[in-house]
């Protein structure tokens, strides 16, 4: 059976504040493979963990990330959504992101579209000893520029993510990039979506699974990682199929 990675999407977000360095810190006990974060210029030009534009869902602040300097990001409250044990949790940096995930789990960072954060991040990552474990989910306009910076960089390309898969999956074919991510809420993946990447030698992530059911539909279909919220369920999931499989050969 081949067997599939797990991608903790923005840490253990299930259950701690998403894309903080806790959430990342319970992904890395679980066990995951991957470990999906997004990372954004403050106003200072500091690299800083956060999906959205706006600090409002997911924190006690109001405004864009890039209009707050890092000494007002770290006065947020960044776990807003959960539990009130989580009060007082911040909005991490890059460095401080990375700082707790070992080299032996990638990083899949989704670079905001500006060519001076990828510029900071690529050096951020070198300096850190963490360029070889991350993969840049980026822009097709930005992929000439990393593989400047960083000939050997990994890629997941994601332009046009949302639109036509075919179209998707060309795309990533002409710049080269060595992995796209199946974005299921704007499409349906089937089968023939995945043997096709495949058959360009491009590793297939998918977004997204947070349940048994939709996982087992993904894995049947071949995907080499699932993005999921929920990892510790895929991860009970996937011990159950290898416990399975090997018993079965026995």
């Amino acid at each position: 059976m081949k067997k599939f990675k797990i991608c903790a999407h923005r840490g253990f977000s299930w259950e701690y504040p998403e894309n903080t360095v806790l959430s990342f810190q319970k992904a890395v006990e679980l066990g995951v493979d991957e470990i999906e974060m997004d990372v954004k210029f403050s106003k200072d030009k500091v690299p800083v963990i956060l999906h959205d534009e706006r600090v409002d869902r997911t924190t006690d602040g109001t405004g864009y990330i890039w209009d707050l300097t890092l000494k007002e990001i770290k006065k947020l409250n960044a776990g807003k959504e959960k539990k009130k044990v989580f009060r007082g949790v911040k909005i991490p940096t890059l460095e401080e992101a990375i700082e707790v995930i070992p080299v032996n789990t990638d990083i899949n960072l989704h670079t905001w579209t500006d060519e001076k954060l990828v510029e900071e991040v690529i050096k951020i990552l070198i300096e850190k000893d963490k360029i070889k474990n991350t993969y840049l989910a980026i822009s097709s306009s930005l992929i000439k520029l990393a593989r400047k910076l960083y000939p050997e960089i990994r890629i997941c390309n994601m332009s046009r993510q949302f639109s036509n898969p075919e179209e998707y999956i060309e795309e990533t074919v002409k710049w080269k990039a060595e992995r796209l991510q199946f974005f299921t809420p704007s499409y349906e993946i089937t089968e023939n979506l995945v043997e096709k990447a495949h058959s360009y030698g491009i590793i297939v992530n998918v977004f997204y699974a947070n349940d048994e059911n939709m996982a087992e539909k993904y894995i049947k279909m071949g995907v080499d990682v699932i993005l999921t919220d929920r990892p510790d369920l895929l991860l009970n999931l996937r011990k159950e199929k290898d416990e399975k499989y090997n018993c079965g050969r026995t």
